[in-house]
């Protein structure tokens, strides 16, 4: 964790709260990972996507998207 990561003052979140200061979208290797994560999770029925904070670039969740199941599986 950086020295200069501090208190976010729009949503309250505190980096030292955290042991490794949680996953940070300006760091490549926590976007790696989410990217990761949401790869493994993802298949034919949803998709899987990360949503940062705008304030701080904090991960906030993950969007779950489910896909159109109207259309029978052989036609995708």
């Amino acid at each position: 964790m950086k020295k200069s990561e501090t208190k976010c003052k729009e949503c309250g979140f505190d980096p030292a709260e955290r042991e490794s200061g949680g996953m940070m979208k300006h760091r490549k290797w926590d976007r790696k990972l989410a990217k990761d994560y949401c790869e493994r999770q993802s298949d034919y029925r949803h998709t899987v996507k990360p949503i940062w904070k705008k304030c701080c670039g904090v991960l906030d969740h993950y969007n779950v998207i489910i896909k159109d199941l109207r259309k029978p599986l052989w036609k995708k």
